[in-house]
Order: C-alpha cells, then sequence, then structure tokens
C-alpha cells in the first residue's frame, strides 16, 4: 500500500477493483506485470485503486492466475470493477489502461 506521505502520480492509469481477493490478486500482478514503472495501491476499505505511472497500466491474465492460484477470465475482473482511471482496451488475455495521447 501506499504511504500517505508520498506525493501522487501525475497521471494515473489503472483499475479500481471491489475490495477482497480479487483486489489482492489485482494490486500484485500489477506491479509484475507493470515492472519498471510506479505502481501505488490506495486501499480504501470497500474498493483498492491501482494507479500505475507513466500513461500505460497492462494486467495479464496469466499473471492474476498465478496470484489467485486458480483459473480466471479476464471478463470477471469487468464485473468487480465499478471504475478505472484512462481508457480501456480488453481482451482476454490482458487488460490496458492508457492516456490518450496528447496534442
Amino acid at each position: 500500500m501506499t504511504d500517505s506521505t508520498t506525493p501522487p502520480i501525475a497521471d494515473p492509469v489503472g483499475p479500481v477493483v471491489q475490495a477482497g481477493e480479487l483486489a489482492d490478486a489485482v494490486a500484485a500482478a500489477a506491479v509484475i506485470d507493470n515492472e519498471g514503472s510506479r505502481v501505488d495501491i490506495r486501499n480504501r476499505g470497500s474498493y483498492v485503486r491501482v494507479e500505475v505511472d507513466g500513461g500505460e497500466c497492462i494486467l495479464r491474465r496469466s499473471t492474476i492466475e498465478e496470484e489467485l492460484g486458480r483459473p480466471f477470465r479476464m471478463r470477471d475482473l469487468e464485473v468487480s470493477m465499478p471504475s478505472f482511471v484512462g481508457r480501456i482496451e480488453t481482451g482476454t488475455e490482458q487488460i490496458r489502461f492508457y492516456l490518450a495521447h496528447r496534442a
């Protein structure tokens, strides 16, 4: 979880997931799948906000499965994700959150 003294990411992207087992797995997967990028995990009680710096956040099905210890379908994340920051591309193997190109 992010320390409250850490300045916020200027332009974060990523999911907001209902608290629980899946949110924990998504948070861990975000750190693994976005190696080299700053990843802030903000636990807000009923939900977990995952914020990734650099304009892109990738979440891979295989990584979430490893963290959960069971099979997982990406569409199940969408059910537990009431919100997200950025734009989104969905697929069966990964979800990508990203910032639109700036002029």
